[in-house]
């Protein structure tokens, strides 16, 4: 055989084994495992919200996740964007367990996970009354609006590092909302991030993660 076609062989050999080697060991950002991580999500601050989440691996490529949020807002956030809303309180607590496809400090990962979900909020609705005769005058009502869900689904998510230990953390999913208390989960419900009304719905997450 021609030394010119063996040493091509060779290294095609060589090329493909290498290839092979390096998907199966993909960088990592550490070469410990991750025992735990704490969640934050910058955008319940533009809104009037604080949320922290604490995520504790049980195995390599699982974990427990647990999400606290707390609201306050004087202008309701993103409900005033809906419609007219003032003095906006709300709590939420969520549970997920992940499943990872890959161990827990990858560069790039994704994970499949079912959550439970429990969130409450009030908030003022403020309406205005016109008359019909002259002189025409308004006058401004102010009700209180509640409303109480919990909610049971999974969630689809990608997770990647932007620095040494520092991940962004990106979810879709969606479950069964069930009302349990109040009576404005629609006039309350913001699609996507804030679902309360009843049905099956759509859901979404964003935040990023700091790995100890």
């Amino acid at each position: 055989m021609n030394k010119s076609i063996i040493l091509s062989l060779i290294l095609a050999v060589n090329a493909i084994s290498l290839t092979a080697v390096n998907k199966a060991h993909e960088p990592v950002t550490k070469n410990a495992l991750y025992k735990k991580m704490i969640h934050l999500n910058p955008l319940a601050l533009t809104i009037g919200g604080f949320e922290m989440g604490y995520e504790q691996a049980t195995t390599k490529n699982e974990s427990f996740f647990v999400n606290a949020g707390y609201y306050l807002s004087a202008e309701a956030g993103a409900l005033d964007l809906k419609d007219d809303y003032s003095n906006m309180s709300g709590f939420r607590l969520e549970a997920q367990y992940r499943f990872y496809r890959k161990p827990n400090n990858y560069i790039r990962n994704v994970y499949l996970a079912p959550f439970a979900n429990f969130k409450t909020v009030t908030a003022d609705h403020n309406t205005y009354l016109y008359s019909n005769f002259p002189p025409y005058t308004s006058t401004s009502v102010v009700q209180k609006y509640s409303a109480t869900t919990i909610s049971f689904g999974y969630m689809l998510g990608m997770r990647r590092s932007v620095f040494e230990n520092i991940y962004m953390d990106l979810g879709i999913g969606g479950g069964i909302f069930i009302p349990v208390s109040g009576e404005y989960q629609k006039e309350l419900n913001i699609p996507l991030f804030s679902p309360y009304q009843k049905g099956v719905q759509f859901k979404a997450s964003f935040g990023f993660s700091i790995a100890l």
